[in-house]
């Protein structure tokens, strides 16, 4: 798939998903030829959450072996986090699974998936002016899952039948496949669209921003950021001949930005001070779309040899892209003095460990994680910084304890679970490997592999009394999601 096909992918994901303003004719052939888990088809009903969360889950194993997945470990620590902290501001959103993940994509868009998945584009995160603005839009897409809006468009739209949300969606992963069948089938489902429909997104538009500015007041954030951010990106289109993407998926409007305005105004003003992570973040990203940009890294040479680079961010961007082109004396040079700044800061402490390993020094770090571990011992980066460097120490035991402490909060983590694989591998732990690595081939959507893999910890000799069970469930687990997927298959 070409790098060009991302932007109208996850455009209609987020239309097609979030907003679901269309009903489908010629969608019946794609959903039979694509594997997804078959709902039901009467219409007008309305999906429960458990069914809900078994489309997102299709989704999202199929998201996962997507190239355009970000799956570098500090920018989604960060992004989950901003989300949680939303989530736990939100009484509705308690009881429900969310997973916040990044699409590698210069375009500006956001999307919610069914089952609490939600997506951000890495440009949207690159666009936004502050922390306060990033998580508007997280707690726009977290207001979507929660108010259910998928399931309630079906209730006011009783001909939209749950095979015409199906066919939306294999229209957008047929694309991932073949462009042209894809595109072509998701145009025929927009051209079937209705206005009482598309009256009915505005009105959910409306309460998703009722209640995403509610979340940013109790999270702490400022409440002006949503009108702020939208209105940005509405002035930035009036000269171009396409508004960015998430524009076209969350209609917009004068009346809308007033609107929103006018909500702000009823809660006390915060002055939210952005993170330090949050310009970190944005530099790291940045910072890969530079990788390969020669004359900005001599821009940032330049400008560092001058001493013009005051900025935390900056000096941060340039010592990653140092730090991507080998130059590792340097990038550590200029980290430790970014730490040294700010000795709090696990997102360097990582980032410093990183540039270690590169040049071969990682056990120097060791004193230091193993000191900052004892003071967040549940820090996913520092677990996954010291693991790396007992593996590469040859102390895979010592990796392998670590990351079995929180592997429990860490089971849809894939950077967690390949890396405790490898470190059981290595410690002669084979059963242990195999279920640890169905579980990550598993999240990766490859269940013929996961079942493999679990068969052959079934069989094998564990010292764990509870393996034998936990490992049986999985393993049927599996099994039900083959013959669900051959069943898909089987109408074609």
């Amino acid at each position: 798939m070409s790098k060009g096909i991302i932007k109208p992918i996850v455009t209609l994901i987020a239309s097609g998903l979030a907003a679901v303003s269309i009903a489908m004719t010629a969608q019946t052939s794609i959903a039979a030829s694509v594997d997804l888990p078959k709902i039901g088809e009467t219409a007008g009903s309305t999906l429960s959450i458990a069914k809900e969360q078994q489309i997102g889950d299709d989704i999202m194993r199929r998201i996962h072996r997507s190239e355009f997945l970000m799956k570098d470990p500090i920018v989604t620590d960060y992004i989950q986090h901003l989300g949680y902290k939303l989530v736990a501001a939100n009484p509705d959103a308690l009881g429900r699974q969310f997973h916040f993940f990044i699409i590698q994509e210069n375009s500006i868009n956001a999307f919610a998936l069914p089952g609490g998945y939600i997506g951000i584009h890495s440009g949207l995160i690159e666009s936004s002016q502050s922390e306060s603005e990033l998580a508007s839009v997280l707690g726009h897409e977290v207001a979507h899952v929660t108010q259910r809006h998928l399931a309630r468009r079906l209730e006011k739209q009783n001909e939209l039948s749950l095979p015409s949300i199906l066919g939306i969606v294999a229209s957008v992963l047929a694309a991932t496949q073949n462009p042209e069948a894809g595109m072509a089938g998701v145009a025929a489902t927009q051209a079937a669209g209705q206005q009482s429909i598309i009256n009915h997104t505005r009105e959910n538009e409306k309460e998703a921003d009722r209640i995403g500015i509610t979340m940013l007041s109790e999270a702490g954030f400022d409440v002006r950021a949503a009108a702020d951010f939208f209105e940005t990106l509405q002035q930035a289109s009036r000269y171009t001949f396409k508004p960015p993407e998430i524009l076209l998926t969350h209609p917009l409007s004068r009346n809308r930005i007033a609107a929103a305005r006018e909500r702000a105004d009823l809660y006390p003003t915060v002055e939210h001070q952005d993170s330090l992570d949050y310009e970190l973040v944005k530099a790291r990203i940045r910072s890969k779309s530079l990788i390969n940009d020669r004359d900005a890294y001599r821009s940032f040479e330049a400008k560092h040899n001058n001493k013009q680079l005051q900025k935390a961010g900056e000096r941060y961007l340039f010592a990653e892209l140092l730090k991507q082109r080998g130059h590792y004396n340097q990038a550590i040079e200029i980290t430790t003095e970014l730490y040294e700044e700010h000795p709090d800061s696990q997102l360097l402490l990582f980032s410093l460990s990183e540039a270690h390993l590169g040049r071969g020094s990682g056990e120097k770090m060791l004193p230091l994680l193993e000191s900052q571990l004892s003071k967040a011992p549940d820090s996913t980066k520092l677990i996954l910084a010291t693991s790396e460097i007992y593996l590469k120490a040859k102390q895979p035991e010592k990796a392998e304890s670590l990351l079995l402490r929180y592997v429990d909060v860490n089971q849809n983590n894939p950077n967690y679970l390949k890396l405790l694989a490898k470190a059981q591998a290595e410690s002669g732990h084979t059963p242990e490997m195999y279920e640890t690595t169905g579980q990550y081939l598993l999240l990766l959507g490859d269940l013929r592999t996961a079942k493999k893999h679990f068969e052959l910890a079934l069989h094998a000799t564990s010292e764990d009394p509870y393996a034998q069970t936990r490992i049986q469930a999985r393993l049927e687990d599996v099994k039900q999601k083959i013959r669900a997927d051959i069943e898909s298959q089987s109408k074609r």
